[in-house]
């Protein structure tokens, strides 16, 4: 009897040794980012303020910052703002790294990238836990934008290019089997015009998974190079079928 008695408090200290000691985790997959220099600062700035309310105002954890620039990892080995830091107009990597062991919030990583977007919370309390890693996706899907990423370029490359050079192959030999009509012209034409779109014009600038602006362009033109690139493509495949209809109404 005595024995039994020993024996199911020692389970009950070891059950609550283990749930002292466990560990909570979250993780959230982000869509493709568009933002600036301050909007990235005012979220980290938020997210430090949350760490230092959560772990204590005396806690000394570890950040580090990391930007890709021209394929090139720079680190900085402290929480530095974004805006401060001399980079190209253009940075197309962020990754931010906090970490301290035994803390309601242990570890929290941001990893912005063109082939991921991630954010990681992970610390002894699940209710810090649960809501840094909410707080953090809600602030950034604000700057969510419609498509981008190495993947979405890499389908979108293939199938587009693969519709022109068949329409160009196509409409190319449509147009020499009746050469009277000039309006089938606009055809291999416009196949050509997409085709070389696709293939010229550097998407990964233009669609990519996440940038980061240290300004924002006061162009127009600059702001909105990608929906007027994308306008073109549609444009070049709304001239193919076009010009496909009124050489049909010419016969």
């Amino acid at each position: 009897m005595r024995f039994a008695v020993l024996l199911s408090v020692c389970l009950s200290l070891a059950t609550t040794s283990l749930c002292n000691g466990a560990e909570f985790s979250q993780v959230r997959d982000l869509p493709t980012l568009k933002m600036g220099a301050t909007d990235l600062d005012a979220i980290l700035m938020e997210t430090n303020a949350f760490i230092d309310v959560a772990n204590g105002s005396e806690d000394s954890g570890l950040d580090i910052v990391k930007l890709t620039i021209d394929g090139q990892n720079i680190e900085i080995p402290h929480l530095s703002q974004a805006s401060s830091v001399a980079f190209p107009n253009e940075v197309f990597g962020f990754s931010y790294t906090y970490q301290q062991t035994s803390k309601p919030i242990s570890s929290v990583t941001i990893d912005l990238g063109d082939s991921l977007r991630r954010v990681s919370v992970s610390g002894e309390s699940a209710d810090k836990v649960g809501e840094l890693s909410g707080l953090l996706d809600k602030n950034l899907r604000r700057y969510a934008t419609a498509a981008g990423g190495l993947k979405f370029r890499r389908v979108a490359g293939i199938c587009l290019s693969m519709v022109f050079l068949t329409s160009l192959m196509i409409s190319g030999a449509y147009c020499w089997n009746n050469r009277n009509c000039r309006v089938a012209l606009g055809m291999p034409i416009c196949s050509a015009i997409g085709f070389l779109l696709v293939l010229l014009v550097p998407w990964n600038r233009f669609l990519p998974g996440f940038v980061l602006y240290q300004r924002y362009s006061p162009f127009f033109v600059v702001r909105h190079a990608s929906e007027i690139f994308f306008l073109a493509v549609v444009a070049a495949l709304a001239g193919i079928a076009m010009s496909y209809f009124l050489s049909r109404n010419k016969r």
